[in-house]
């Protein structure tokens, strides 16, 4: 095998990491937790420390970037009860997400996942396109038995732009840490509405 068909399927393989955790652990035994764990294990395998462009913004006017993903939240809380082909808690509850253990993925959900997220795509970002497409994609697993067909085609894209949205502020800034804000703002505000609502 050469080096750029190595390359390529190292890059493949990063691509999958969700995708895996998530098939196994989410849908195969219906384990949140387990699926997000190994998700990040695998995001601390592949980038053997390496944290791509954690260093402070180049620009100092950055909130307008991070505005538009604190409305997830309030646009889920306003959507929600069109949107779902089956009761949240219980669908939440099914995957382990009650009590203790659903505060508990509400933390580590809204502050932890979106930094190594980031960590883990921004780097598959400017390597191919293809990035945003799976990116988006792995989603659509976790929320097949949650959302109607036609909402889970509109979050496809919604996500598929917001990993765009990211690899430009990430360029535009020279930092990573305004794409893990603009995350935290909307990772945190959809959990926080499905806490409350469970």
């Amino acid at each position: 095998m050469n080096r750029r068909e190595g390359s390529t399927l190292t890059l493949a393989l990063r691509m999958l990491a969700p995708w895996l955790a998530v098939g196994v652990f989410w849908l195969g035994f219906g384990n949140a937790w387990l699926a997000i764990l190994t998700y990040h294990a695998q995001i601390l395998l592949w980038s053997r420390g390496r944290l791509p462009g954690l260093c402070w913004p180049k620009r100092d006017r950055i909130a307008w970037l991070i505005a538009p993903a604190a409305m997830a939240g309030p646009a889920l809380w306003l959507l929600l009860p069109y949107i779902t082909r089956t009761d949240l808690g219980g669908w939440l509850a099914e995957h382990g997400l009650s009590g203790a253990s659903m505060v508990a993925m509400a933390v580590y959900f809204g502050l932890v996942h979106p930094l190594l997220e980031q960590v883990h795509w921004t780097p598959l970002r400017e390597a191919t396109p293809i990035a945003h497409v799976a990116f988006a994609g792995y989603h659509m697993l976790v929320l097949a038995s949650l959302l109607t067909v036609p909402w889970l085609a509109v979050c496809f894209v919604i996500l598929t732009g917001a990993s765009v949205a990211w690899q430009k502020m990430t360029r535009r800034t020279g930092s990573v840490w305004v794409a893990v804000a603009s995350h935290v703002a909307a990772d945190a505000g959809i959990v926080l509405v499905a806490w409350l609502v469970r």
